[in-house]
């Protein structure tokens, strides 16, 4: 039975060190992942959030549409966050709404994979935000043209 004891308490050992070295590893990628997203956060907030013209081209354009059709027609925009799962509380969308349809242009963290991705399913890396963000306001006009033609 001594030699029971033995291997029991070498298992513990192993066990216990395969779990202290697993965390360890599981804090350094997540420390990793936190210094990348705080960088994709830092060109989002620039870019988008904080962005005045960008922002002065969606009250342009629900304004405008809201002149030529102003009845029983409902267009909207705002900023939230649409990922309640991420450990980064940042709003991480802008929603366009027209009518009932809704088009967005959403950061998704993960990693060094994050991306912009729009509602349509275009994706685009943060470094091509300006393309991007051209590319979700002609998306907000053709869904209006759609509606209205």
């Amino acid at each position: 039975m001594n030699n029971l004891d033995v291997k029991l308490n070498e298992l513990e050992d192993k066990v216990v060190s395969e779990r202290l070295r697993k965390a360890d590893l599981r804090k350094r990628v997540e420390l990793r992942e936190k210094k990348i997203h705080s960088e994709y956060i830092k060109k989002w907030n620039s870019g988008i959030l904080n962005n005045k013209t960008f922002i002065n081209d969606l009250n342009k354009i629900q304004t405008k549409f809201k002149k030529i059709n102003s009845k029983d027609n409902r267009y909207s925009w705002m900023f939230y966050a649409a990922d309640i799962s991420s450990r980064e509380r940042v709003k991480d969308e802008v929603a366009f709404y027209l009518n009932f349809q809704k088009v967005s242009l959403q950061l998704s963290l993960s990693g060094i994979y994050s991306e912009v991705i729009l509602s349509n399913g275009s994706e685009y890396k943060i470094d091509e935000l300006n393309k991007a963000k051209e590319e979700y306001l002609n998306e907000i006009l053709e869904v209006f043209k759609e509606q209205n033609y």
